[in-house]
């Protein structure tokens, strides 16, 4: 499958015959924010381009780092392949095109806790489970996601867990997204298996390690953009100037304890992660509506 090219003659664009990603390619992505990632990472990732049809560089596919713990129970980061759902939908669309296949996805199902199914959530509360199927060629491939398992939290000042904004007020669409996921890989394993939304590995970050404090390859989680920078200062090495083990540490807890647009403005060229754009958007938006309503004198 040929990867989209940006146009013709770019130097980004990936060629038929190509077995890995040229060195202005790497460079390119390393600006992209996968600077510590290792060359197996990245032939990883190329066989994950190459095989989806999705372009790198359009952020229609990337790569997140998280630290964990190893075998040895040593830290190191690990990277996990991610695309939206949209591009999931755009894979199994190709796929079933490609071998002349009938493609259906259902309606998306919720339910709260009394197991009842509904075709629309209007409850405060969110649902409990999200229900979707892909029917291909005839086959059903139904999937469940569960709300307990895919919804994200951030660390509020006092340690306690509160649901991130995007989740809080659109639990049902982003759970309904999970289950959509979920019944894609089922239904296009040669195709999807590896790969993962956004939104399913949201929670991923909800319990993140921090790790020994003397470990300079640890961030712990900052709560402003001020702490963030320090955070990133402390990983710079004196003698060299290059961040030590650096990983991705902007997340949507850090964007949703910004309480000004200049915040955001700092943390925006910290984070190449669309997720992580979007939220900042949304937030910028949300806090620009507070002012006015502030200036109006509207509660």
């Amino acid at each position: 499958m040929t990867i989209a090219k940006h146009e013709t003659g770019s130097a980004l664009a990936i060629r038929d015959d190509q077995t890995g990603f040229t060195p202005a390619q790497i460079a390119t992505l390393r600006q992209l924010g996968v600077e510590n990632a290792t060359d197996g990472d990245l032939a990883v990732f190329f066989h994950q381009a190459q095989r989806t049809g999705l372009d790198p560089f359009a952020r229609q596919v990337y790569m997140v780092g998280r630290n964990t713990k190893d075998k040895s129970g040593q830290w190191v980061t690990k990277y996990t392949i991610q695309t939206g759902i949209d591009g999931f939908r755009l894979i199994g669309r190709r796929a079933a095109d490609a071998k002349h296949e009938t493609l259906e996805v259902t309606d998306t199902e919720w339910c709260g806790p009394d197991g009842k199914w509904v075709d629309v959530w209007l409850s405060d509360q969110p649902p409990a489970a999200a229900r979707v199927a892909i029917i291909r060629n005839g086959g059903r491939f139904p999937a469940v996601a569960l709300f307990k398992e895919y919804a994200q939290y951030r660390k509020d000042r006092d340690g306690s867990q509160t649901l991130t904004q995007m989740w809080a007020d659109k639990g049902a669409l982003m759970l309904a997204k999970c289950a959509e996921a979920l019944a894609w890989r089922k239904a296009y394993p040669q195709d999807l298996s590896g790969l993962y939304t956004s939104d399913e590995m949201g929670q991923a970050d909800n319990h993140a390690p921090s790790g020994p404090a003397a470990r300079p390859t640890v961030v712990q989680m900052p709560t402003s953009a001020a702490s963030l920078r320090d955070t990133l200062a402390a990983q710079v090495d004196a003698e060299t100037g290059e961040i030590v083990d650096a990983e991705p540490v902007v997340t949507l807890a850090d964007v949703e304890a910004c309480t000004t647009t200049d915040e955001l403005n700092e943390l925006w060229p910290l984070t190449h992660d669309p997720a992580i754009r979007e939220a900042m958007s949304a937030r910028a938006a949300a806090i620009k509506a507070a002012l006015v309503r502030d200036a109006r004198g509207e509660s």
